[in-house]
């Protein structure tokens, strides 16, 4: 039988022409024991169902093309009998039974629907409790009633919702959710549902976002089987809202054929399904949010003290991202995002900036914003920042189909054009199709969703780890070989290394020759010190002179220029900003920042510290006095950010702030950094 785990090792051999065993294991963290006795549980069921196994050659892993064909046509019929499913899982899918149950249920109903024993369901009840809880829905059992819920009706379609979100994210995910629905007899409705829902959009010619629109038609197949008498109920406020978007009558229409009878308030949930859902919203339906767009980049811009260059491409990206985010938002409609995790962990640095920077859409929807919802907007920036790199030939073209929204879309360009710098890459819009593309118009196709093309197609996530990086490398390479500067694959000096050497963690080896051999363009700035490895005693200094702003400013820069990190033209371009901006360098309470963009002058990352006895009137104007003056040097957009949130967190703790104020010599400096560091 299919465990979650050994069903996700087949879904990832599927997916590669060639792949070596040391590759699997570092992609899916297992030790060689883990991948034999998984490759042994995908075999079984393989052979049970008259399909060739996958075997292991030289340390090759080999799959049949057969296989591979019905598992990428979607005809690998597996019986659900023959899946495993994790705790966490069996919790959600009782949910999600229960929501569309046709009778009171019991223990016995649920030990027959996961084929656990007793004492193994009570379990998995006792953890749906606690998951209900926390989402201010109870589940209880009664004798009259059986199991059931008691809450708000929007309150159990949003944790539906979560369930459904979580277990798509997961391996066997659909399998486990059209389990509920065949339990009740009831899995023609998915089909159903998704008819109504294609046609309807394709006659009044919608688009909307391939991943999210697989969502929605859950969601509502599962409201379509739920029982049409349950109350739900919208504030008069939040109705006004959303009668005054255009795609309220759509949402109207809709609701009509997917629930006759069901009541107008249904119009209200479908419309907010759609607005979830939609691949590009007009400016001109929602004004004010492309204001809020314009508020939060130029958060973002004071926080990260990064100079945006396409300030209009970036507040649209914002812009068609923010729509869906903000409807979701004021809501409450939970948003499950499984790269938030390694989100946090690559771009620690940029998930606190983008937070921060999310603050104009916290105080506009009076509402938490999820750590979920901040990784997609730090996909988002993180995909900026890397965009626009220069490319050495546009001989080649490639397309990009991404399914998961602009933000993903741009994250994924981003990794793309820094694998392929010889790559002219173009994006896709949702509402064109592939086949509507003059095929001469491109020699590539990287898609997160499978396409079809007489040109090659390549099929990627929208953030790829750095074992895909390097396959995927390899795989291009093989149909381009013109663009191989390389002589010697991560594998083959792998290979050297181990031969020679005892390798202590091999993961982290891998990666960084991926960084070596295929990060070139971020070699500058690759290593992001911490706050005091740039602020030393040779860039902190004092002075006792009255200066004016101009002259502070020369001054504070000076260590800088001295070391050679910064030529003389920062230092003007950076008095220039100011004169041009106004006093945005102050950040408050006295500090200033001065900066400018990399390109004005910076030859190394540098930061130096100048704390003036007599305040300083930055333009001249009384309310923005100064003491201390922080030149900062960034070489590109990432390899600052640590020191930058370090003292970010340091100026916002006001007895360390009033520390530095009030130090007189270097070492004094370094020690309070130190000890923020520590914090």
């Amino acid at each position: 039988m299919f465990d979650q785990r050994s069903y996700k090792l087949l879904e990832e051999l599927i997916k590669h022409d060639k792949i070596t065993k040391q590759e699997i294991l570092i992609q899916l963290n297992l030790s060689e024991r883990q991948l034999m006795y998984d490759l042994e549980k995908v075999n079984e069921v393989l052979t049970v169902n008259d399909l060739p196994s996958i075997k292991i050659s030289n340390q090759v892993i080999i799959i049949k093309k057969q296989l591979k064909t019905l598992f990428k046509t979607n005809n690998l019929d597996l019986n659900a009998n023959q899946f495993v499913i994790s705790e966490q899982d069996r919790s959600y899918l009782i949910y999600l039974y229960t929501f569309i149950r046709r009778e009171p249920i019991s223990n016995y109903h649920i030990q027959l629907l996961l084929g656990v024993s007793k004492n193994t369901a009570l379990n998995d009840v006792k953890r749906l409790k606690e998951i209900s809880k926390n989402r201010n829905v109870d589940f209880i059992y009664t004798r009259l009633d059986g199991y059931h819920f008691v809450g708000t009706e929007l309150d159990k379609r949003r944790l539906a919702i979560y369930c459904v979100n979580h277990l798509l994210s997961q391996p066997l995910g659909k399998e486990i959710i059209v389990l509920a629905l065949k339990s009740w007899g009831k899995e023609e409705v998915l089909v159903e549902t998704q008819q109504i829902i294609d046609q309807y959009l394709e006659s009044k010619e919608l688009s909307l976002v391939k991943s999210r629109k697989t969502e929605m038609i859950i969601y509502l197949t599962l409201i379509k089987v739920r029982l049409l008498k349950k109350e739900l109920s919208f504030k008069s406020l939040e109705k006004q809202m959303l009668e005054g978007q255009s795609m309220f009558k759509h949402g109207k229409a809709l609701s009509r054929k997917l629930f006759p009878g069901g009541g107008e308030e249904e119009s209200y949930f479908v419309t907010i399904q759609l607005l979830m859902t939609l691949h590009v919203v007009p400016i001109s339906e929602n004004p004010a949010l492309e204001v809020l767009a314009g508020q939060i980049m130029d958060e973002f811009e004071k926080n990260t003290l990064l100079p945006i260059e396409d300030k209009e491409f970036l507040k649209q990206s914002l812009y068609n991202h923010l729509v869906p985010a903000f409807f979701r938002i004021s809501f409450e409609i939970p948003l499950f995002n499984p790269l938030t995790d390694r989100i946090q962990t690559e771009y620690t640095e940029l998930f606190q900036f983008v937070k921060r920077s999310l603050t104009p859409l916290t105080l506009w929807t009076g509402k938490e914003i999820s750590k979920d919802e901040i990784g997609f907007f730090t996909i988002l920036f993180g995909g900026f920042l890397d965009k626009g790199k220069k490319m050495n030939s546009e001989k080649i073209t490639g397309l990009i189909i991404c399914s998961n929204g602009v933000s993903s879309s741009i994250m994924l360009e981003a990794q793309l054009r820094e694998l392929f710098p010889d790559i002219r890459l173009l994006r896709v819009s949702n509402r064109d199709r592939l086949e509507d593309i003059p095929t001469d118009t491109y020699d590539v196709v990287f898609s997160t969703v499978r396409v079809t093309s007489v040109k090659p197609v390549f099929m990627v996530k929208p953030l790829l780890s750095d074992v895909e990086k390097n396959y995927l490398i390899r795989s291009v390479l093989q149909q381009f070989p013109r663009l191989n500067e390389r002589n010697v694959s991560v594998d083959q000096l792998m290979e050297l290394i181990k031969k020679h050497s005892e390798v202590k963690d091999e993961y982290k080896l891998y990666s960084e020759i991926v960084h070596l051999f295929y990060a070139q363009n971020k070699i500058k700035g690759m290593d992001k010190p911490m706050l005091s490895e740039l602020l030393t005693k040779e860039t902190i200094h004092f002075t006792e002179e009255k200066l004016d702003w101009r002259n502070a400013i020369n001054k504070a820069s000076q260590p800088l220029v001295e070391s050679n990190k910064i030529q003389k033209q920062y230092v003007d371009a950076m008095i220039k900003k100011v004169e041009e901006v106004g006093t945005y360098i102050h950040i408050g309470k006295g500090v200033a920042i001065p900066h400018a963009r990399p390109e004005n002058g910076v030859n190394q990352l540098g930061m130096s510290f100048l704390r003036t006895k007599s305040s300083v009137l930055l333009l001249n104007q009384e309310e923005h006095k100064i003491d201390i003056f922080i030149c900062l040097a960034a070489i590109d957009s990432e390899a600052h950010l640590k020191a930058l949130a370090q003292l970010t967190k340091i100026l916002g703790d006001n007895e360390l702030l009033d520390s530095l104020k009030s130090a007189e010599t270097a070492e004094q400096v370094i020690e309070i950094i130190k000890k923020g560091e520590n914090q």
